[in-house]
């Protein structure tokens, strides 16, 4: 069951930070420059690192 997404952030990013999401997406792992940070985001609390 898919959690309820009710918060919006909003960030500035740097050319890095945005080429890293759009790798996400060329590699499948995203959709959407918002699915990679959501991705990413999962990935740090699944790896507790």
């Amino acid at each position: 069951m898919k959690e309820l997404k009710q918060h919006a952030v909003s960030t500035k990013l740097n050319d890095r930070q945005v080429e890293l999401l759009d790798k996400l997406i060329t590699d499948g792992k995203a959709k959407t420059r918002a699915a990679a940070i959501q991705y990413l985001i999962n990935q740090k609390i699944i790896l507790g690192e």
